[in-house]
């Protein structure tokens, strides 16, 4: 069975990808043992309720 997060899970391991931690989509996977689909999936939706997740948009500071 799929474990079931709740969405404030969800957004902490989110976090895990902005600052100051900045890991990778890959990291944060491989810690918390999350599938690289799953994270990209969550990260998506968190994209479109307009939540701040890094993206393939290029930030203020680059």
């Amino acid at each position: 069975m799929v474990p079931r997060y709740s969405e404030e899970r969800k957004q902490q391991i989110l976090n895990k990808l902005l600052p100051p931690l900045n890991m990778t989509v890959a990291e944060v996977a491989r810690n918390e043992g999350i599938g690289l689909q799953t994270l990209y999936n969550w990260r998506d939706k968190a994209k479109q309720q307009g939540r701040p997740v890094p993206g393939n948009k290029p930030t203020s500071d680059q």
